[in-house]
């Protein structure tokens, strides 16, 4: 066992652009380990987003392999993918995806499965995150900063060896989104998880433990 929760391993990705091949990912490696929260910037285009969906199980590499706990499931059979995601990976979006009929903590029971390894206590959850009192309010109640809190611990809920978050702050001020970051290193240190954020948010590098370049389709530290 490598005590890596996240391995990408020599992960390549291209489109084809006409007559052109566009090359997004060029022999990239990268390794997490639980309680370990890294950050990637760059500029738009550069493949941030494509990155993170390889390692979430929603996008296949040309080459590499994906790795979780030790299991390579980039070898997994598509069919098979719905479950890892479900079981071993948590996203957390800049648009949070909250669904507008539903209240705050039926946001969570909703998500939660019956076939995970373990469940994350909901009530203890939003007290952590200090959004208790939003438990049973419908999102058009809630800041922007609270939504964006219920999306973390939609992320947490069953938990999930990994944490994904791809531009979290982007829908939030300077102080929410700093806050937001805050929360997200928090649970990831809490329960350790290995966890990755793609950003242009500079305010909120430092709450990083490694900070990744992603440019020309090359990661660099």
């Amino acid at each position: 066992m490598s005590g890596y929760l996240l391995q990408m391993e020599h992960i390549a990705k291209s489109y084809q652009d006409g007559t052109d091949k566009n090359v997004v990912l060029n022999d990239i490696s990268l390794n997490v380990k639980g309680g370990e929260f890294i950050a990637i910037v760059g500029p738009s285009g550069s493949g941030k987003s494509t990155f993170l969906t390889i390692a979430g199980m929603l996008l296949s590499p040309d080459s590499g392999s994906v790795l979780i706990a030790g299991k390579n499931v980039s070898a997994a059979k598509k069919r098979e993918w719905a479950k890892i995601r479900q079981n071993y990976i948590g996203f957390i979006f800049q648009n949070n995806q909250l669904l507008p009929y539903l209240k705050a903590k039926e946001q969570l029971t909703a998500f939660q499965t019956k076939d995970n390894r373990g469940r994350i206590n909901i009530d203890e959850m939003l007290s952590e995150l200090d959004v208790e009192k939003c438990k049973n309010q419908y999102p058009a109640k809630m800041s922007g900063g609270e939504k964006q809190r219920i999306a973390i611990a939609k992320a947490f809920v069953n938990d999930p060896d990994i944490i994904l978050a791809d531009e979290p702050t982007a829908s939030l001020d300077g102080a929410r989104g700093h806050q937001v970051v805050e929360m997200i290193r928090m649970e990831v240190k809490k329960h350790d998880k290995a966890a990755v954020m793609v950003t242009h948010d500079e305010r909120v590098l430092h709450l990083a433990d490694q900070v990744y370049h992603l440019e020309n389709g090359k990661l660099t530290q």
